[in-house]
């Protein structure tokens, strides 16, 4: 796999979106969706202490992971509605491409117009091979997102601690169906 070095992607514009290098100005609405238990059911309990919570994000905004990583607004709106990229999954090698939105942004297919960004820009930009998902096995809307944007179920793994639906493309798959 060739490595994905840490950068800041360029800004990218969607026919409704805008993603965007994740900014401090944003930490209060990632922390309020972060914090929101619907938004959270399938990912993992809220923590108990906000401030600390707080503290993590601001961490993660201003040292985002390895690979790509944007937060989202609507053009025609903007303000924080969620965040998507490729980043590493959890010490296994592979790059996964992971995103979270705000309830408000739900069921208008906003995930996976980002989701395709993310995944083009991770084949084409950054090289990788594959790209993976995992998924909580109940997350039926998830799911369906990667499997819209070309991933396929590939069994299970363990991850995060839980033995996850794992979802992958190759590099290969994509560019051939592009």
């Amino acid at each position: 796999m060739v490595d994905a070095r840490a950068h800041e992607p360029p800004d990218i514009e969607t026919a409704r979106l805008r993603l965007y290098a994740p900014r401090l100005a944003d930490l209060e609405a990632r922390l309020a969706m972060d914090r929101d238990p619907e938004v959270m059911r399938f990912i993992r309990p809220i923590p108990e202490d906000a401030a600390a919570q707080r503290a993590d994000i601001r961490i993660r905004i201003l040292a985002p992971p390895r690979g790509a990583f944007w937060h989202i607004e609507l053009r025609e709106a903007p303000g924080f509605i969620g965040w998507c990229g490729v980043f590493p999954l959890q010490d296994s090698g592979l790059m996964e491409i992971g995103y979270r939105f705000r309830r408000a942004a739900w069921g208008r297919g906003l995930a996976t117009e980002a989701a395709t960004v993310a995944l083009d820009y991770g084949f084409r930009e950054l090289k990788l091979d594959p790209i993976v998902a995992v998924s909580d096995p109940d997350n039926a809307a998830s799911q369906g997102v990667l499997r819209k944007i070309g991933l396929r179920a590939a069994g299970t793994a363990r991850h995060y601690g839980r033995e996850l639906p794992f979802f992958e493309l190759s590099r290969d798959e994509f560019l051939a169906g592009a």
